[in-house]
């Protein structure tokens, strides 16, 4: 009797035990429904994988828990969907404002991406001056050309900006290769050109800006010493294509957001259907 009366104490404690795990599980549940209901979406997943932590037998309270969870992250790329949406409807309005400064320049022939040129930049051709200039790809990407045009080569693979105050920036080294650092010579003149680009290009054009205006003095590291100073032309092109191409980058960008959230939302109301008997 003595064996008998202690199993049912036993039992009867595993059951307190179990109801009173359930009761924190279920607790934890509705404290995720509260959140849920507040629009603190983020904080819900966290406080429904708690439940199981709590009692991994509290099934119920589980999978409601993990349908709770899958309608705040629904709520989530909904509000993501629609925050891209209307970044993407100002960012429009800004590229098309832009765009009216800029030539697309594209061979058909060997291009499948053209570049963006500005319009009012004198330099944006030459061949015959010694001069920066400055591109934009239609994806985005800030571009600039170190040239030179002279007499005799100096055959120079990078480029210092400098200001009066001694701050300074220096280009990326591009040694000789023919292709984005090539030479040439046309009417009896030596012409080098390198192309310069990104992460370190983003960096010039931000020491462009800071410069406010101040002088800037561009040196070519080359065999002989070479040097003049940017002009304003040249500066406001190299700040309007800098511009430009952060707004195609943020264009890209909330683009890119916007169809994640489009296929994840697909995919969520698909299970919360599945799923839609989950619920205490």
């Amino acid at each position: 009797m003595k064996n008998i009366f202690f199993v049912l104490v036993f039992v009867a404690s595993l059951l307190f035990v179990a109801c009173d795990n359930n009761e924190e599980a279920r607790n934890l549940y509705f404290k995720a429904v509260e959140l849920y209901n507040e629009g603190n979406y983020s904080q819900v997943k966290a406080t429904t994988d708690s439940i199981k932590i709590v009692d991994n037998t509290a099934f119920d309270e589980i999978r409601a828990g993990l349908q709770l969870s899958r309608k705040a992250e629904l709520a989530i790329n909904e509000n993501t969907m629609l925050y891209a949406d209307s970044m993407l409807k100002i960012l429009q309005k800004e590229t098309e404002q832009k765009l009216k400064d800029f030539d697309l320049i594209k061979n058909e022939e060997y291009q499948t991406s053209g570049n963006l040129v500005y319009k009012h930049d004198p330099n944006r051709d030459s061949q015959t001056k010694s001069c920066l200039r400055v591109y934009v790809t239609e994806d985005g990407e800030f571009v600039l050309l170190s040239v030179h045009s002279g007499s005799s080569a100096i055959e120079h693979e990078s480029f210092k900006l400098s200001l009066n105050n001694g701050s300074f920036i220096l280009s990326d080294a591009i040694p000789y290769d023919g292709a984005n650092n090539y030479r040439y010579k046309i009417n009896g003149m030596n012409v080098e050109t390198i192309t310069h680009k990104e992460p370190k290009t983003l960096a010039i054009a931000q020491f462009v800006i800071d410069a406010k205006g101040a002088p800037i003095k561009v040196s070519y590291d080359g065999k002989k010493p070479y040097s003049f100073t940017l002009e304003k032309s040249t500066r406001k092109a190299i700040i309007e294509s800098y511009e430009l191409a952060e707004i195609i980058k943020q264009t890209k960008k909330y683009q890119r957001n916007e169809a994640i959230a489009s296929q994840t939302i697909a995919i969520l109301k698909k299970q919360i259907e599945e799923h839609k008997g989950d619920s205490i």
